[in-house]
């Protein structure tokens, strides 16, 4: 993991200082004001403080295209209230440099809820290991088999402060952590003609095809056994790792003897030059080697009951071939210990995720992910009494982890013991009981129920500001929910609808009539094949319950995905709930239950952009930006540009103006450059004027010809992923010739 901030070392009574002021502070910082105390100017010296939260690890894991950080809480106090209060919100925004020259790039924004808790119930209640997810759109950046893509990702945590989007801003409460993924590699026609050698150009048929057409099976074979020991013994990998997984079900006392179907023929062995015994003596003695993967963080997401951790993989080979070969997984098995008694006796299941040998792995490592999503309706406790437990995350390379002894290492892998606090809510629930997680990639409990906007700022915001981040959000295109519905007892018992109504009407529709599944298989004797992908489509728009909570372990939606809702050209306030029933088709409406309904703004309305070249700005459009008298005209240096711009958009949040080239103006930009929104009714300018001075003192623009570009953008939150919002754009442009003294 590279680290890129030292942690801020605070005395005593700085610390003291600043938990009474944590809420204050952030307040003026955050709108840039004067601080009103001593205590607060006297912490406005200071960033990336860690005393109470701190970002751990951050990694991918490229099956599901999903990022992952698990974010510690040290504390007992300095989160804005207990469990039966609001808390606290922490906040994680990630950032990937795709290695194309843009530099870290904005890819969305997670959150969570933190409390006070005190350390005094019995039991160890600190530090918690709070784990948070984002999907990652990757598509775009996935190469075939043969080109690694090894990106670098950033995670910024913040507390009760959205992270700006300048990834190098460091927040007063947070810190950020840096670290290499591995993207999937794509699978489509292209690839499958390159890997043949057929030249695409030559054959005319081939440009009648979409060669980007998906392929639905990947042609990943194991490398064979000869093969791969001559490989490996030129890079230095050791034989008992290369033969661990042929020798292993046997070793393993019988326990996985059904892997040996999976195994190359042992005959080939006797072909290698290689010492069986002392192999055999060295997969039988050692254990918990992380020279090549170690588990480095394990978490869980309280919200959605999902578990997760991160595996540092070091080397580039040793795991069973490259992107085009079937590599091997690391599978991590995760166990609990609900009463604190210290015996991990509930084994929860496995998550795994495929690695491969890397030509071009950083000396750093890189860095994967897995999740397990759990059912823990029987494990919720009042707010008032605060729910710990341990859990413990077992690695193991190539064969699972076992499923019966929380105590057993393989020879590869480690294990790490750490503690999580479980959601609060009603207490265990009788019979059926929903629970809504997300709505558009937001946590509902950062919804706001008065604006139904998304991310609230409570109205501390800067107009000026022009790094401030989206918030008060709207949704817009297609809105993920997320959520389960506990105690349904086999697939199929339960039917839901989810469904939306404009605000207040109590008209309901459902969002859709087709919906997939990714059911997670957290089986141990199943690892190539830990999730089935199951679509549904319902005319009526009722969907029987995927999810198998009464196998063991259970068997659940992967992302506890509902349904996706396409707003299409909706606006407005919408209101949305969960239906459920045991009485399919729900012909009796008194057997069916609701959840409490979420309200949300929808704004699918983009910016319209005049067409023309204007004197004056267009009002008939939102966007339209002019020189005064025209453009496309001759100015002197020293000479001031001047003109007006318009930006409007009912959830209007910044816009710039951006001269090109760069390289000819030494640093002069117009007067505003940008502006952001002030306020909840701040719904951009109608008529703004802007100004170029093309020399200020002893600096001057060159002469050459130049763009001036208006870019608009508004806070929706596009397709569930919140680095997309609408945004627009228009030029003019304008020449510069030198003064007439020159």
């Amino acid at each position: 993991m590279e680290r890129k901030d030292k942690q801020v070392q605070l005395d005593k009574d700085t610390i003291g200082e600043l938990e009474k002021t944590r809420g204050e502070l952030l307040v003026h910082l955050f709108a840039s004001q004067q601080a009103p105390t001593k205590v607060l100017a006297k912490a406005m010296k200071y960033s990336g403080i860690t005393h109470w939260e701190a970002l751990s690890c951050v990694g991918f894991n490229p099956e599901v295209s999903q990022l992952e950080a698990v974010v510690t809480i040290k504390q007992a106090s300095g989160y804005s209230g207990n469990l039966c209060s609001d808390g606290s919100t922490e906040y994680v925004r990630f950032f990937v440099d795709w290695g194309d020259g843009a530099g870290f790039q904005d890819v969305g924004l997670t959150s969570f809820k933190a409390y006070n808790i005190s350390n005094a119930p019995p039991g160890p209640q600190h530090p918690l290991q709070q784990m948070v997810y984002l999907p990652l759109d990757d598509a775009k950046f996935q190469r075939c088999c043969k080109t690694e893509v090894i990106p670098r990702v950033r995670a910024v945590l913040a507390w009760n402060q959205i992270p700006s989007l300048d990834p190098d801003a460091l927040p007063v409460y947070g810190n950020r952590v840096d670290a290499r993924i591995q993207l999937d590699s794509k699978w489509n026609l292209f690839c499958l003609l390159h890997d043949l050698n057929i030249d695409l150009q030559k054959e005319a048929v081939f440009k009648k095809i979409d060669l980007n057409a998906e392929l639905k099976l990947k042609a990943s074979k194991p490398i064979p056994l000869k093969a791969l020991w001559k490989q490996y013994k030129a890079a230095g990998v050791p034989e008992h790792r290369l033969l661990f997984d042929t020798l292993y079900p046997m070793l393993a006392g019988g326990k996985n003897l059904s892997l040996a179907a999976m195994q190359p023929d042992l005959s080939v062995i006797g072909e290698l030059d290689i010492d069986l015994s002392a192999v055999v003596g060295m997969l039988a003695d050692e254990s918990a080697n992380t020279s090549y993967e170690e588990l480095v963080c394990a978490g869980l997401n309280t919200a959605t009951d999902t578990l997760g951790a991160v595996i540092h993989v070091k080397k580039s080979s040793g795991y069973s071939g490259g992107l085009c070969d079937s590599g091997s997984r690391e599978h991590v098995a995760f166990w609990a210990d609900w009463n604190n008694d210290g015996n991990y006796d509930d084994y929860l299941g496995t998550a795994s995720v495929e690695v491969h040998d890397l030509d071009k792995i950083p000396a750093q490592g890189v860095y994967y992910s897995v999740l397990l999503p759990l059912n823990l309706g029987d494990k919720v406790k009042q707010c008032a009494d605060p729910n710990v437990a341990r859990i413990r995350a077992v690695l193991s390379w190539s064969v699972p982890p076992s499923s019966s002894d929380p105590d057993h290492l393989n020879t590869w892998g480690n294990r790490l013991d750490r503690l999580v606090r479980i959601r609060h809510g009603a207490g265990p629930g009788q019979g059926l009981y929903d629970l809504i997680y997300h709505v558009g990639g937001v946590p509902i409990d950062n919804i706001d129920p008065l604006t139904y906007l998304a991310n609230p700022s409570g109205g501390v915001l800067n107009s000026a500001n022009c790094a401030q981040p989206a918030m008060d959000r709207p949704f817009g295109g297609r809105v993920h929910i997320n959520g389960r519905i506990y105690n349904t007892g086999l697939p199929g018992t339960v039917h839901y609808q989810v469904q939306y109504a404009p605000a207040g009407t109590g008209i309901w529709l459902p969002v859709t009539n087709s919906a997939s599944y990714r059911l997670a298989h957290p089986n141990p004797l199943d690892p190539l094949h830990p999730v089935d992908v199951v679509t549904v489509n319902s005319p009526d728009g009722w969907f029987p319950y995927q999810e198998n909570p009464l196998a063991s372990p259970p068997i659940l939606e992967e992302r506890a995905r509902l349904a996706t809702w396409s707003t299409g050209a909706l606006n407005g306030a919408f209101d949305l709930r969960l239906a459920y029933t045991t009485d399919y088709p729900g012909l009796n409406p008194a057997n069916i239950r609701y959840s409490d309904v979420v309200s949300v703004i929808i704004d699918n309305d983009g910016f319209s952009v005049s067409p023309d070249a204007n004197v004056a700005v267009d009002v008939g459009y939102d966007l339209d930006i002019v020189i005064d008298g025209g453009d496309c005209h001759h100015y002197l240096q020293g000479d001031v540009i001047q003109g007006h711009l318009r930006a409007k958009d009912s959830h209007f949040w910044k816009w710039t103006l951006n001269l090109q080239p760069s390289t000819h103006t030494h640093g002069l930009q117009t007067s505003p450059h940008c502006r952001s929104y002030g306020s909840l009714a701040d719904d951009g300018d109608d008529n703004a004027a802007w100004q170029l001075h093309t020399e200020q003192g002893s600096v001057a623009i060159d002469p050459c010809g130049y763009t001036l570009t208006l870019r608009a953008y508004d806070r929706a939150i596009i397709d569930s992923n919140g680095a997309v919002v609408h945004e627009a754009s228009k030029a003019v442009g304008f020449c510069v010739e030198g003064s007439d003294d020159s």
